[in-house]
């Protein structure tokens, strides 16, 4: 006898259906950031926070993304008062994680600032949110304008918000730029943290370069209270910088005096044949520029012409007053070519020469793209600060091609701008009898503000306190060979500067070394200066592992560029 068939049980097809959507719905939760969870991320909650002087604008939980934690998003704005302006007021933007370990981080700003974009080492921004840390950053009381919207560069070389009409400074914006913005922020959005999270902050730090840089050199000299530790990298230390950059451009805007980029490598493989081995190894990285010997008019006539060569004098020279003093360091010798030195910041890779020599705006665009940056920030500042006309032309400012500047421009040019310096020593010293920490960092071929500068300042500090051992218990000092403006460049440029600055601020730990590492995959240690790198000899040269930081003084090695920048 056989066994019918079994007829096949019904489906329920509503059940099935139910169960495919809740399935679907779990796989998109599982491919989905996480959702948000902070319930207190909302502009009333935060307003109700009641945080002095404070105005919030908008907050924007966001969720958890990839590596991205989550973290509320905090837009708002600052009223600024004091120092001697009448009030003003600074937007900031505060990002505050839902796993935050009680640390607060205070980002720097670039160029003319007037945006809300962090200007610090980029392996430290991050990490910072990952790490538990609060962080905000400010637009120092205005808004840069740009060209077009979104224009970030040309936001950040834009000053024409320092004149409310030619010959009327808008003083309270220019404050809060030079110094008062950050301040007033640091001490609200502190309120404000430890309101949000119902605790205190047991550390506080601040992290900039160039611009940047120069906030933390503001913040530790005039608001020593502010921050336990400060990490300051290229910092732009005195605006007189701009003095230097309107020497240059009067020796470089003439068509037998201008160089073109193209001409650049050619520069670079002769300081690399002078100057290479001098560091005891050749590996194409120069250690220490300020020791090197190059001759521009070696380069006469195969490569440059004399002009040309004189331009390359001028670009490496300093800035002395009428009796010899010294105004401003002189550029480093090294890498000026690579998209990110020379050729970028002062001769620009866009075009190849200037559309008029002889124009208010060589470059046209109101001193924007196609410009050179180094231009932008030159025309800019001399026009909307130090001179408050729009219509000036930097070749009358009076600084010569050989880089001596006029009593009386000098005069003008430090009344209008040293509001904005951090660069006095003496200064920093209240800062380090508080106990705080600096540790500060700048690439040996930084085309925008020369390493040569942020060395004389550490010296004459040094000098100040009683020696490189004695200073080094308070600020710590690395030169990153080959690294151009807070980053690029040829050399090892990446590296973790918060992490150091933790372990020291709250463990007691002074750095003595920091590993950098380069796309390429070379790593080098950056060496607490003076000391310089040293190689054992082991091969590859390009691993970290094969050089030590070994007790040594030799980035004080100066020889004929050194002297001629000033050292």
């Amino acid at each position: 006898m056989t066994t019918p068939p079994r007829r096949p049980h019904a489906v329920d097809v509503a059940s099935t259906r139910t169960a495919l959507v809740v399935l679907g719905a779990l796989l998109l939760l599982a491919a989905a950031p996480a959702w948000a969870v902070m319930p207190n991320c909302t502009v009333a909650a935060l307003s109700a926070l009641d945080v002095p002087h404070m105005t919030i604008t908008s907050a924007t939980d966001v969720p958890a993304s990839g590596s991205n934690p989550e973290y509320c998003d905090v837009v708002g704005s600052v009223m600024t008062t004091g120092g001697g302006a009448q009030p003003g007021s600074a937007r900031f933007e505060a990002k505050l994680p839902a796993a935050w370990t009680n640390g607060f981080l205070f980002f720097g700003t670039g160029g003319l600032a007037g945006v809300l974009s962090p200007s610090a080492n980029p392996v430290d921004v991050g990490a910072s949110l990952h790490q538990g840390y609060a962080t905000v950053v400010t637009d120092t009381g205005h808004v840069g304008q740009g060209l077009t919207p979104g224009d970030g560069l040309g936001q950040v070389t834009d000053a024409r918000w320092a004149l409310k009409a030619p010959g009327v400074p808008d003083t309270p914006k220019v404050t809060d730029y030079y110094f008062r913005a950050a301040h007033a922020v640091t001490e609200s959005t502190k309120h404000l943290v430890e309101a949000f999270y119902g605790g205190k902050l047991n550390r506080s730090y601040f992290d900039g370069c160039s611009n940047g840089g120069r906030m933390a050199f503001v913040q530790a000299t005039r608001y020593p209270n502010d921050y336990d530790g400060i990490i300051a990298g290229a910092p732009f230390l005195d605006i007189r910088v701009i003095i230097g950059g309107t020497k240059n451009y009067k020796q470089l805007l003439t068509p037998t005096t201008f160089i073109p980029f193209f001409k650049l490598p050619a520069v670079d493989a002769a300081v690399y044949a002078s100057c290479d081995a001098a560091d005891g190894v050749s590996d194409g990285l120069i250690q220490n520029p300020a020791a090197c010997a190059f001759n521009p008019d070696s380069l006469v006539p195969a490569v440059l012409s004399p002009g040309q060569a004189d331009s390359l004098k001028t670009y490496f020279g300093a800035t002395r007053d009428t009796r010899g003093g010294l105004v401003y360091n002189g550029a480093s010798v090294t890498d000026l070519n690579s998209f990110g030195g020379m050729d970028l910041w002062t001769v620009g890779i866009f075009v190849p020469a200037p559309f008029d020599f002889n124009a208010n705006e060589p470059w046209g665009d109101a001193g924007f793209f196609p410009a050179p940056i180094s231009w932008e920030f030159v025309d800019h500042i001399m026009k909307y600060i130090v001179q408050r006309d729009p219509t000036f032309n930097i070749r009358d400012f009076d600084v010569s091609t050989a880089g001596i500047v006029g009593d009386a421009a000098l005069a003008l040019f430090d009344s209008r701008t040293e509001a904005g310096d951090g660069d006095v020593p003496a200064d920093l010293l209240q800062f380090i009898k508080k106990g705080k920490k600096m540790l500060i960092y700048h690439g040996f071929s930084d085309p925008a503000l020369t390493p040569f500068r942020t060395i004389t300042y550490y010296r004459d500090l040094a000098e100040l306190v009683g020696g490189f051992d004695t200073l080094q218990d308070s600020v710590r000092l690395f030169m990153v060979p080959g690294m151009q403006h807070c980053g690029g460049g040829p050399g090892p440029n990446t590296f973790d500067t918060l992490t150091p600055l933790d372990h020291w601020v709250r463990g007691g730990q002074a750095p003595n070394g920091i590993i950098a590492s380069h796309p390429s995959g070379r790593t080098m240690p950056l060496c607490t200066f003076p000391a310089m790198a040293h190689y054992n000899g082991t091969p590859p040269v390009t691993d970290a592992a094969n050089w030590s930081c070994t007790s040594n003084q030799d980035l004080l090695t100066v020889g004929p560029n050194g002297v001629e920048a000033g050292l």
